[in-house]
Parts: structure tokens; C-alpha cells; sequence
């Protein structure tokens, strides 16, 4: 039976109504339950080490357990693929790296491309070191390189992954100074670490917070750090340009969400991620991991991130990478 039209109108309205009150408390009330954030590298490794920090702060701050999940493999790309795969509603979160989130998609297809993604916040940045072995019979940068030159191909060296940070700028590094290096994954930093540890890679090149205990227990030598000046945690360590190299490399750590989740749920978790990354008690954590604060908000990460997509897809083509 079709209703009079001053009887349809009021009750259009009203149920327009019931349905906007029904909807608001789902966005007011996230989170609801516990918040999943996936590591798409090892325990133990920096990236682990943010999310860590910024999980205990957002738990305290929001009255949810936040809960890291490592899902390491594929230089970053495994985890990054399973982030990809959860509903677009804030209850899975990706702590994001440069490589995993802007190269990786350009070199092969690893079930995600960047604009899967929502930025939510960039947090800190990590300078990248060259370490060996406690016996390795190379005390500096300039011993690697010529013993690489000596014999083409035969040193090897570990990264995180394929398509890591690191990996890319070995390989520039390596371009820059006519020398051709074998490269061996290590899913992860700390595997990466272990590789060389076993003797199996000549040099690791990680984040260098990863060495600190390793290097103070004797059994890693930090011969170089990609860094403008030296790091307070490794004082005596010489930069690459003291050594005669015009190279630096540092690698971002930021917070994102799946593309599709509510813009009001994307607005509360930058709000949120921006009030507990910027307050003392996480600076004072990050300081403690040797971590270097740089928060950039929603936006300039996302800035962030298109430079860096913009960047790689240059540079991977002019060290072969991709075609």
C-alpha cells in the first residue's frame, strides 16, 4: 500500500535519522576490540622495535591491546602482502619500511602496491651500518671494496631482503665503485645478522641500532656507518665519507592502515598516533633503542612515500633491478 505523501516524508526522515545514529557510535566507539599490527620483518629487528614502542603507547592511550604480529619473508613483502588482505576497518595496521612499501611493488608483484595503503604517521628513521665479523680480515669500507675488485663477484654481503633499503643502495654503492657483490637475503635484519655470523656473507648491512649489544659482546666489528656524522651509540665508528665515500642511506618507519577503512577511523588513529608518537615518554623509549624521532603526519608521509616510489623507480632500472 502505497503511503500518503505527508505520512512517506516524516518517516523517510526519521528512518534516515535511526540510521545515522545507528552508524556514528561504530566510528565513536573504534577501537572496540584488540588492534593487530603486522611487522613484516623478525623479531628483534628495529622495524619490530618501533612497533613495539608505539604499540604499548597507543594501548595506554586508546584502552586496546595492540598486538604486534611478525610475519617476516620476502624482503618485507610476505607481511606486507597479509596486511593487504584484511578488511579495510583500522583493526589491522602495517608498520611499514621504504623498501617493502615502495620498491618492492616495482620489482615484482608481491600481492600489494603502495596505494593499498593509508599513511597514518612516519615515526623514526634509522641510519644504516656495515658490520663483520670479530675475525673478518677487513677493518674498513675501503677493504671490502678492494677485495671486491680483486675478485669480482665473490664477496657477499646480507640485507633484510630483495628489494630492501638496504639492498638497493649496497647495490648503487657497489655501482658507484665499479665492483660487483653476490647479495643474500636475510628475512630480516637479525637473519641478515645471523648470516654473517655463521661466516656464510663477508658483511651485514642493517640498521645500525641492530649491532649495539652484538658489537659491544665482541663477536660483530662495525667498520661504517651511512651516515652525514657519527652516531652517539657508536662513537669511534667512522662514517663512509670519512672514509672517502659520498654515501648515505637511512630507512623510514611509519604507521599505515588498508585502503578502504573509514575516513573518521583514519582521522582518530592519526590524531591518536600523532599525540602518543610526539610526547616524552616515546621519545624517551625511541632514545633508548637508538632510534632518530621523525614523526611526519598523514600527509607528509604521504609525500614521503610518493618521492620515494618516484625515486626507485628511477634508480632500480639504472642498477637493473627492473626493466
Amino acid at each position: 500500500m502505497k503511503l500518503p505523501l505527508s505520512i512517506a516524508r516524516p518517516l523517510a526522515v526519521a528512518a534516515g535519522i535511526a540510521a545515522l545514529s545507528f552508524a556514528a557510535p561504530a566510528v565513536a566507539e573504534y577501537p572496540e576490540k584488540p588492534v593487530r599490527i603486522v611487522v613484516p620483518f623478525g623479531a628483534g629487528d628495529s622495524l619490530d622495535g618501533t612497533a613495539r614502542v608505539i604499540a604499548e603507547q597507543l594501548k595506554k592511550e586508546l584502552k586496546v591491546p595492540f598486538v604486534v604480529q611478525n610475519i617476516p619473508g620476502a624482503g618485507g613483502g610476505k607481511g606486507t602482502a597479509e596486511a593487504n588482505k584484511a578488511k579495510g576497518d583500522g583493526y589491522t595496521l602495517l608498520m611499514g619500511s621504504t623498501g617493502a612499501l615502495t620498491a618492492r611493488p616495482l620489482i615484482s608483484k608481491p600481492g600489494y602496491v603502495t596505494s593499498d595503503f593509508v599513511p597514518l604517521a612516519q615515526l623514526v628513521e634509522v641510519p644504516i651500518g656495515l658490520a663483520v665479523k670479530a675475525d673478518s680480515p677487513f677493518k674498513s669500507v675501503k677493504d671490502i671494496v678492494a677485495a671486491a675488485k680483486a675478485k669480482p663477484g665473490g664477496i657477499k654481503y646480507a640485507t633484510p631482503g630483495p628489494g630492501a633499503t638496504q639492498h638497493i643502495n649496497m647495490e648503487i654503492f657497489a655501482k658507484a665503485q665499479g665492483i660487483k657483490m653476490k647479495h643474500i637475503g636475510g628475512r630480516g635484519g637479525k637473519g641478515a645478522i645471523t648470516k654473517t655470523l655463521s661466516g656464510e656473507v663477508d658483511f651485514v648491512f642493517v640498521g645500525a641500532p641492530n649491532y649495539t649489544g652484538l658489537a659491544k659482546g665482541g663477536k660483530l666489528r662495525v667498520i661504517g656507518i651511512a651516515a652525514g656524522k657519527r652516531v652517539p651509540y657508536f662513537p669511534d665508528v667512522p662514517t663512509f665519507k670519512e672514509q672517502g665515500y659520498d654515501f648515505t642511506v637511512a630507512v623510514w618507519f611509519g604507521l599505515l592502515t588498508r585502503k578502504g577503512t573509514p575516513a573518521a577511523v583514519v582521522s582518530k588513529l592519526r590524531a591518536v598516533v600523532k599525540k602518543v608518537a610526539t610526547q616524552a615518554s616515546t621519545s624517551a623509549l625511541y632514545k633508548k633503542f637508538n632510534f632518530n624521532e621523525a614523526f611526519l603526519d598523514g600527509e607528509g608521509f604521504q609525500k614521503r612515500i610518493d618521492a620515494n616510489v618516484a625515486k626507485h623507480r628511477v634508480v632500480l632500472k639504472d642498477i637493473g633491478l627492473i626493466k
